[in-house]
C-alpha cells in the first residue's frame, strides 16, 4: 500500500512540477483583466490545493485532504465560465482546441469536480485516498495533455 502511495505522489508531484513551475513564469499583473485572468487565478488555486493533497501522498497524512479536494470541486465547476469564445492571448497557455473541441473540455472540466468529489468522499470516510487522488490527478493530466500548451519543461 505504501508503496501504491509513493507512486501517486510521484504522479502529483510531476503534474504539479509544470503547474506551479508555469505559475511562477507568468504574473497575474501580466495577464488581461477578465477572464484569462481570472482562469489562470483560479488554476492556481486548483494546482496549490492539489499540492496538498499531493504533499499528504508523500506524508501519509490525509487530515488536510477533504478541504483541498472541496475547494478543488468548487472550482471546476467555474473553468468552462472562465473561456468564453476568443478568450486567447500570447501568454495564456490555452489551446484552441478548448473552443473547437468544446464538449469534451467541458467533460473534463466535470469529470475533475467528480473526481475531486471522489478524494474528498474517501478523505472523511478514511477509505482509498491514494486511489482517488491519483485519478483525479489522472484526470488533470489528461485536460492539460489536450487543452494546454507544454511549458518548456515539459517538451
Amino acid at each position: 500500500m505504501k508503496t501504491r502511495w509513493m507512486v501517486t505522489a510521484a504522479a502529483a508531484a510531476l503534474l504539479l512540477r509544470g503547474t506551479l513551475a508555469h505559475a511562477h513564469e507568468v504574473k497575474l499583473e501580466d495577464l488581461p483583466a477578465g477572464p484569462i485572468r481570472d482562469r489562470h487565478a483560479l488554476m492556481e488555486g486548483i494546482g496549490k490545493n492539489a499540492k496538498v493533497i499531493g504533499d499528504a501522498m508523500k506524508s501519509n497524512d490525509f487530515s488536510p485532504v477533504a478541504a483541498a479536494a472541496e475547494k478543488i470541486q468548487a472550482d471546476a465547476a467555474k473553468i468552462t465560465a472562465l473561456f468564453p469564445p476568443g478568450s486567447t492571448h500570447e501568454k495564456s497557455r490555452a489551446k484552441p482546441e478548448i473552443w473547437t473541441d468544446w464538449a469534451k473540455f467541458e467533460e473534463g472540466s466535470k469529470e475533475l469536480g467528480l473526481k475531486a468529489g471522489a478524494v474528498a468522499a474517501a478523505a472523511k470516510s478514511n477509505s482509498d485516498v491514494p486511489a482517488a487522488a491519483k485519478a483525479m490527478f489522472g484526470s488533470c493530466k489528461s485536460c492539460h495533455e489536450q487543452f494546454r500548451v507544454p511549458d518548456k519543461d515539459e517538451k
